[in-house]
């Protein structure tokens, strides 16, 4: 009796085992054949969206013409152009998915203000941790530090109201601008009082 018992215990694990390696195989099996699918799918896909590829030069010009931007200066690599009065620098390459959107000049400070230049400092650091606009500093010429603001985005053509997209980009650098000017006017405000 005991040893019926092993024996039927044994032909169960057996089974129990040669069972589960049979279930994984065809898993396995089955995800790697939707996974081939897929590529095939994707590879049709790309090579078409490859014979369609529109440059991403084109795409940025007839962009911004849609939303009314003047262009001032066209590169090989910039573009330059002023948007409600503020001039702005699209750096782009036509092999790159993705695009940087540079305002330069936005805010500047003598660099010998040295309250100025530590309010400045706070104000971009908490700008940079939770803003998607990145704000940066640049030297001068002259004795003054210049303030730059920069995004980097994804542009193609997929993107579906590409227009209203570039415009809600650009509506970010409005309000990360009025925030920098406010929160440095705040912390100066603070300051005095403290001083008072």
């Amino acid at each position: 009796m005991c040893m019926d018992s092993i024996n039927w215990t044994v032909i169960v694990f057996l089974v129990l085992v040669v069972g589960n390696s049979i279930y994984h195989y065809f898993r396995n099996k089955n995800e790697n054949d939707s996974i081939e699918d897929t590529d095939s799918v994707d590879n049709s896909n790309s090579e078409t969206n490859m014979e369609e590829k529109i440059k991403t030069k084109e795409l940025a010009i007839s962009v911004l013409k849609d939303i009314g931007a003047d262009l001032t200066d066209i590169g090989e690599e910039r573009i330059q152009f002023d948007y409600q009065g503020i001039t702005f620098l699209l750096d782009l390459e036509d092999d790159c998915y993705f695009v940087n959107i540079i305002w330069p000049w936005c805010h500047t400070f003598n660099k010998f203000d040295i309250d100025e230049f530590s309010r400045v400092q706070r104000v971009i650091n908490t700008i940079n941790s939770y803003d998607a606009v990145s704000v940066f500093y640049g030297i001068s010429d002259s004795d003054d530090v210049v303030l730059h603001m920069k995004k980097n985005l994804l542009f193609i053509p997929q993107i579906p109201q590409i227009d209203s997209y570039l415009r809600s980009i650009l509506g970010g650098f409005f309000r990360t601008v009025r925030t920098l000017d406010f929160e440095i006017e705040k912390s100066r405000l603070q300051e005095n009082k403290e001083r008072v």
